[in-house]
């Protein structure tokens, strides 16, 4: 039975029907924010059957694997996000019917390209992590520097808060504007101190960070597959037939046992 059930829940129907359960209760989610719509009994029903649906893939899931099914992490995160749909909402805890759009999320661990997306970002955290701690460095020198020589002239680089708040803005390709162009009356050089600045912290280190994941990508690609059980079953009576063909002694000896 628990061969059936393992089955079941990796056959591609089954799957498919999943990703659109997850698709329809995502649109629905997204129609219930309307006022008019927030308590339509139609869409309250659809969020219950949504719900029990999800609710018996995870108990076929369990059943199917057993212990098995809690070594998975993205098993986990699939029952966590059901689990959270069970919490009340009502009275005080109306900000907990938020938890709700997180059965969104389930299309990551439901499409095997966005879980490979989200392997590879995962991998990539270390790379990510240390090219984090250069841009840290980097801002940090640029900081400092701008208080010291922009600081007599501008609000905006008055001390080190503020001059944090504006290279980040400037980092993120806001403020140009409304900071550099009053600097750059009173100091007309500004523009390519701010100009070096803006090169290197946003192509040099974006293109760290794209260098980093695309690598990650890469090697999610060519990671092999773990086979399902159909194909594990597969594979297993293929080695079986092999081992049989090379010793035709081997059946025998295993009947007579």
């Amino acid at each position: 039975m628990r061969t059936r059930a393992q089955a079941l829940v990796e056959h591609r129907v089954f799957q498919a029907t999943i990703i659109t359960v997850i698709i329809v209760n995502a649109i629905a989610i997204g129609v219930q924010t309307y006022p008019s719509l927030t308590h339509n009994p139609l869409l309250v029903a659809l969020d219950t059957v949504v719900l029990g649906i999800f609710t018996v893939e995870i108990l076929l899931r369990l059943y199917a694997y057993g212990w098995q099914f809690f070594k998975g992490g993205w098993n986990w995160f699939d029952l966590l996000i059901v689990i959270s749909s069970y919490l009340p909402t009502g009275g005080a805890l109306q900000v907990l019917r938020v938890l709700r759009v997180l059965r969104v999320l389930r299309l990551l661990s439901s499409v095997p390209s966005l879980r490979k997306v989200v392997n590879a970002l995962i991998t990539a955290i270390p790379g990510i992590a240390s090219i984090g701690g250069l841009l840290a460095i980097i801002m940090y020198v640029f900081i400092v520097a701008c208080t010291m020589l922009f600081g007599p002239y501008s609000p905006d680089f008055a001390d080190l808060g503020r001059s944090t708040v504006s290279l980040f803005k400037l980092l993120v390709g806001d403020g140009w504007s409304t900071i550099v162009d009053p600097l750059q009356a009173e100091l007309p050089w500004a523009w390519t101190f701010m100009m070096f600045y803006g090169v290197v912290s946003t192509f040099v280190i974006l293109n760290l960070f794209i260098a980093v994941t695309t690598q990650a990508m890469q090697e999610q690609q060519f990671e092999d597959p773990q086979p399902t059980v159909v194909e594990q079953r597969i594979l297993d009576e293929l080695a079986l037939l092999r081992g049989r063909l090379e010793d035709p002694e081997q059946p025998k000896a295993s009947t007579s046992s």
